[in-house]
């Protein structure tokens, strides 16, 4: 669950109140903690910072890892959140020197040193510990043999051994000979012999100073293949010798089903990889342990080698069904339109309808906002519109029918309705209906294709739009506010009943599951949208008749009107762990829509929008641009084109609830913009009109995710007349977001 709401300066008061209540709470709690005479006893000292030297092949972040000893930290150095002081026990830091020279050993460092040195501050209540590291020369491998692989052919062999991970002349160490056993474990498991272990493998060191010869002696068990293939599904959490029992034989494969949840045939004899006669590989095991749990359908999944007879391998693979049916309410609360939004969602999954992994899904939804919200209408005297308070009610179907042949990939069926209140005096109904092919391109990358999109959408105005019309949006999109002949037209083209009829593809791309936590994590959204092809080939050469209101201009089909238009987007994201507890973060987005036909505006509720907890901070939700516009009525109604990066840096350095807590610095730097108009993106407009913040927030740890305070201030502001406000920057202006969970 993620939540999020933004304020405006009249509750900043209000706002660091909170804060403060919350920053003494902490320090209340932490000082009930110490008893009341602790200090009448001797204290023994606490341990303020550990410096490293001399480390060059192990680095800092590796050597704290593996330590007892630690550092007291707290928020800002004001002993709020760090816990109690740990005082320096001499015994456990004598054995973290300990494991120091023994990592070192165990990379290979035979004859380094270890020194450290204790400076005592604050009449000896801290210590600073410096320890010193000499590393010296590591020991090298000069000779490396392999004994025992006479029993395989040559091409094999050779194969084994133009894989090896440990060379001559590399640094001798315990990990890279765990590293060369295990790949060779691998190997041989992957072809055929799938009963060689640890055991199989015997290593000889022979050292002389820093020289070191090492020797693999194999032992090749039999080489074997799969035999019968036997699969028990277990559907049933009571007693199952009283169950229900289905059996059935398909592809060599015997399948027992007990309980009464239906399991397709097809379903299990796709998943499994491997066939009786095949020969018997590693990857074909783990490949099919993926397949299933791909299903989502079973919460136990795994293969058990029953016996071996005349060289074959007869194994029963053991399935068991997670539950059928989940029904999940949920909590929602955010700011969508710059004010506190709350509500509730109730979801319904059967993840297994037809006995195929088939999932259904459906969700209701409502939201409110907490009052009526009059933001957006600065420029309307109070009488000359209608109060409205915003709200939301969606209801969404979906229906997911996987490929089986192609486990991971899967069709999808989406039907959704939602009505909207919106502040800028509009209501509206949307109705659509969505088929979609997801497939998996590889372990970290899937694309996704809607080929086929229906959307119809309803607006209405309510009292004070037209005044609001206006007021704040004629003027952007080129027409006279004092020409009631457009203005009326204007309005009837933003309010007229259309259909949005689509195509989309999106690929995305993450290296999250395959990289070590110190490289750096790269996310990728590409998207591709069009509407109106089929709407426009329907148009021309089917729909031919004259519909009242519709010219031969027109996007129209049977006297309903239709969008058209391209869309692409691009979005990338990345996360660099510069040490254990830091941590740099940036995303970029780049976005640009335009008609096309006899279009010509795009819709709004297709369109791009900016600032917000998420987008640009130093401004509330829908709020920012296009480009120096200051109507933040015209900010609701989007843009075509989108240009935005955040940047973050993170630091961890105190505890709450157990949950690493610290402080984040960060900037946004983009703007949305107009293709034509006053409020176009030029190269002019892109030096002038950028918008540009900068802030700090406070993230307090918690089991469900970091508590996120955010401080942000405009230093570039492109809808005033002096944009640049480093200069006139009071600490008091700035605009502060509250949520669960990082900004990206």
């Amino acid at each position: 669950m993620f939540f999020f709401f933004t304020i405006s300066r009249h509750t900043r008061s209000k706002v660091l109140a909170l804060l403060s209540l919350v920053l003494l709470s902490a320090q209340s709690a932490h000082a009930l903690t110490e008893p009341a005479d602790t200090v009448k006893k001797t204290v023994s000292p606490y341990v303020g910072n550990i410096r490293f030297s001399g480390n060059k092949s192990i680095s800092e972040d590796e050597l704290r890892q593996i330590i007892a000893t630690t550092e007291h930290t707290s928020f800002l150095g004001l002993g709020l959140f760090g816990g109690a002081k740990k005082p320096l026990n001499s015994e456990e830091f004598n054995k973290d020197i300990s494991l120091i020279k023994k990592l070192y050993t165990y990379k290979g460092f035979f004859f380094s040193d270890i020194n450290s040195a204790v400076d005592k501050k604050g009449n000896g209540r801290k210590v600073n510990i410096n320890i010193r590291i000499r590393e010296n020369e590591p020991t090298r491998v000069d000779s490396l043999n392999y004994i025992g692989l006479e029993p395989i052919s040559g091409d094999l062999r050779r194969l084994y051994l133009s894989r090896k991970l440990l060379k001559v002349n590399d640094i001798f160490s315990v990990e890279r000979l765990i590293e060369e056993r295990n790949r060779t474990i691998s190997f041989f498991r992957e072809y055929g012999y799938a009963f060689f272990h640890e055991d199989s493998i015997r290593i000889k060191i022979d050292t002389v100073g820093t020289h070191a010869g090492v020797r693999f002696r194999l032992n090749l068990p039999q080489r074997i293949k799969y035999g019968g293939v036997n699969v028990v599904v277990n559907s049933t959490a009571r007693n199952a010798a009283k169950a229900n029992v289905n059996a059935w034989s398909k592809d060599g494969i015997n399948t027992r089903v007990i309980g009464k949840q239906k399991i397709s045939p097809n379903l299990i004899v796709s998943a499994i990889e491997f066939r009786p006669g095949d020969l018997a590989r590693q990857s074909l095991e783990q490949n099919t342990l993926r397949n299933f749990g791909l299903t989502n359908i079973f919460s136990s999944i795994y293969i058990n080698p029953d016996s071996v007879r005349a060289g074959e391998l007869f194994t029963t693979i053991h399935l068991e069904t997670a539950p059928k049916h989940q029904i999940e309410p949920k909590l929602l609360v955010d700011n969508r339109y710059g004010e506190l939004f709350f509500g509730g969602a109730l979801a319904f999954e059967n993840k297994n309808l037809f006995g195929g992994a088939e999932k259904f899904l459906s969700t209701a939804t409502y939201g409110t906002q907490s009052g009526s919200s009059s933001r957006v209408l600065a420029n309307l005297a109070e009488g000359e519109y209608e109060k409205v308070t915003p709200r939301e009610f969606s209801l969404k179907n979906r229906l997911l029918l996987p490929v089986l042949k192609k486990p991971g990939n899967f069709y999808s069926v989406t039907a959704e309705y939602a009505t909207t209140t919106q502040p800028i005096l509009l209501s509206s109904r949307n109705a659509l209906v969505r088929s979609s092919y997801n497939a998996r391109l590889g372990p970290s990358s899937r694309l996704n294709f809607d080929f086929f999109e229906f959307e119809l959408v309803q607006k209405d105005s309510l009292r004070g739009f037209k005044k609001l019309f206006k007021t704040d949006l004629a003027t952007n999109i080129g027409i006279d506010p004092t020409n009631e002949n457009r203005v009326n037209a204007g309005i009837d083209s933003l309010l007229n009943t259309h259909v949005n009829q689509s195509f989309r593809l999106r690929y995305n791309y993450s290296n999250r599951l395959n990289t070590l936590p110190e490289k750096t994590i790269w996310n990728l959204d590409l998207l591709v949208e069009e509407s109106g092809s089929l709407a426009w080939l329907v148009d021309n050469y089917f729909d031919k008749k004259s519909y009242s209101g519709f010219s031969e201009r027109d996007p129209q089909i049977f006297g309903i009107a239709y969008s058209q238009y391209v869309k692409l987007e691009s979005g990338m994201g990345f996360t660099k762990n510069l040490s254990p507890r830091s941590q740099l973060a940036g995303i970029w987005s780049v976005g640009l829509m335009r008609p096309y036909g006899k279009a010509e505006t795009t819709p709004e509720e297709r369109r791009f929008y900016a600032g917000g907890p998420n987008s640009m901070r130093g401004w509330l939700f829908n709020t920012l641009g296009p480009g120096r516009s200051a109507s933040e009525a015209a900010s609701n109604f989007g843009a075509d084109i989108k240009l935005e990066l955040g940047l973050e840096y993170r630091r961890k350095f105190f505890k709450v609830f157990k949950q690493p807590s610290g402080i984040t610095f960060f900037t946004d730097i983009g703007n949305i913009w107009d293709r034509t108009g006053p409020y176009a993106l030029t190269l002019g407009s892109l030096r002038r009109d950028f918008a540009w913040d900068a802030g700090a927030g406070l993230r307090v740890g918690s089991p469900i995710g970091p508590f996120r305070f955010d401080f942000a201030w405009k230093l570039h502001d492109p809808s005033e007349i002096r944009p640049w406000k480093i200069s006139r920057l009071r600490l008091q202006d700035y605009t502060f977001s509250f949520g669960i969970g990082e900004a990206f």
